[in-house]
């Protein structure tokens, strides 16, 4: 056995030492684009949820319909990303996530950075301790700097 292996491995070097670079290269080009991406959708903001089974009906029935239209919807189907940014660039930004604490997540880009911060207490305080929803959506706005109260 150890005579069939340590030869591959000998012969797998010089192809894992050329694939150092390349991903290299591959890494730097994307991280310029993503830098791209956060320019060009400077002002976005994002709301962000997952497939969680206790909160994604309530959330797309009583939170989502009462967002801001300036609110771009991002949906977490597991690994899959719903959204119609690139999931390239939008997985980026969530595997990047500074103030992740669960989901539901709120993310703004501005200045060509990206801000975060996770609304999971408050929301789950909504869901299951019955308090206000209008709560909720106050420190939604608050966070992308909205003026906006939507009425149902």
């Amino acid at each position: 056995m150890a005579i069939v292996v340590i030869p591959l491995c000998i012969l797998a070097i010089p192809v894992m030492l050329a694939g150092i670079p390349i991903h290299y290269f591959q890494r730097k080009n994307f991280e310029k684009k993503y830098g791209e991406f956060l320019i060009e959708n400077n002002g976005k903001n994002f709301f962000c949820y997952n497939n969680r089974k206790n909160s994604k009906q309530y959330l797309e029935q009583s939170i989502l319909p009462n967002l801001s239209e300036s609110i771009e919807i991002v949906y977490l189907d597991g690994k899959r990303i719903e959204s119609t940014y690139d999931s390239g660039f939008i997985s980026e930004a969530l595997y990047g996530l500074k103030h992740y604490n669960k989901f539901p997540h709120l993310m703004k880009i501005r200045n060509g950075k990206l801000s975060d911060t996770s609304i999971n207490n408050p929301f789950y305080a909504v869901l299951n301790m019955n308090k206000s929803k209008v709560e909720l959506l106050s420190k939604i706005n608050h966070f992308f700097d909205i003026n906006f109260i939507k009425s149902n």
